[in-house]
């Protein structure tokens, strides 16, 4: 099996994230995925929320493609909890900034164990913010993730 592209839009967008994860970023692009937006409403164990994205015709979600080779996904897969059915993993067509469409492989939460919309941790939305700001997504993007993260 070969490298299977990686759309982050949640804490994985965060370099030092991602390389505890998966160890050393090869490539990263960053692109937006269309039909979808972004919301903060995947509760954990312990309280807290974090980052998914529901379908949505007019928006669209800024992220980062890394390239991976399947075991790295395989660590994605464990941190995500695939197996404990919190995320599931879908291949979706993302547009790259350069202008190329790929397609990528993304987590999506359950939708049993959905909320309305929470409030992320401070430390949590820092790595995204960070993630966010180290690749360059842009600004109105960033801005969007702090108003619905209840800091904008």
């Amino acid at each position: 099996m070969g490298d299977i592209c990686y759309f982050a839009y949640g804490s994985n967008l965060s370099i030092d994230r991602k390389e505890q994860r998966t160890d050393a970023i090869r490539d990263a692009r960053v692109a937006c995925l269309r039909g979808y937006r972004l919301a903060f409403n995947k509760p954990g164990a312990r309280g807290e929320v974090y980052a998914n994205i529901v379908p949505s015709p007019e928006d669209m979600v800024w992220g980062v493609v890394y390239l991976c080779n399947p075991a790295a996904m395989a660590s994605l897969d464990a941190y995500e909890g695939v197996s404990g059915g919190h995320y599931r993993r879908e291949p979706v067509e993302v547009h790259v900034r350069d202008g190329t469409i790929m397609m990528a492989d993304v987590y999506i939460a359950s939708g049993k164990l959905l909320i309305e919309n929470g409030r992320p941790s401070d430390s949590y939305l820092h790595r995204i913010l960070q993630g966010a700001r180290q690749h360059g997504l842009p600004e109105q993007h960033i801005r969007l993730i702090e108003q619905l993260a209840g800091r904008g």
